[in-house]
């Protein structure tokens, strides 16, 4: 009785609370669709792989520079189970989820391909690249 008492405050509580905090909209709680959205990628790559990846990401950042879109952050890591982390800005903000294919995500493609020598050898640097990953993770996250 006792535990099943203790599950019911545990659940109550949070959803009581709910509420008043979902009406506390002030000047310092900005609304989530006025952050910087960005999609923020853990990679560990397969043993002595991450030169040949970092040629590769070098090409990527060229595409990004010819069509204007900021480059991503990449972080390497020098502890922990990965060897980078890239944070990827969501330039349209947190819409740019609901969409497969962003308005840039073609003319991305195209700038890289022209890099590549062509769109097949585009698609093999891109099958490249991800065979070179040995264990990725993918998160949403934003900056104030």
């Amino acid at each position: 009785m006792r535990k099943t008492l203790i599950f019911a405050a545990a659940i109550a509580l949070p959803m009581a609370a709910a509420p008043a905090l979902a009406d506390d909209h002030t000047a310092e709680q900005p609304e989530l669709l006025d952050q910087n959205w960005h999609r923020v990628n853990f990679v560990r790559f397969h043993e002595g792989k991450q030169g040949r990846a970092s040629e590769i990401i070098a090409m990527f950042e060229q595409a990004d520079e010819k069509i204007g879109r900021t480059s991503p952050i990449l972080i390497h890591m020098n502890t922990g189970p990965w060897h980078m982390i890239g944070a990827f800005p969501l330039e349209n903000g947190i819409a740019e989820m609901g969409w497969t294919q962003t308005a840039d995500d073609k003319a991305w493609r195209d700038a890289f391909a022209e890099i590549a020598g062509g769109q097949d050898q585009a698609r093999a640097l891109w099958e490249e690249f991800s065979s070179l990953i040995a264990e990725r993770q993918r998160h949403i996250g934003h900056t104030h």
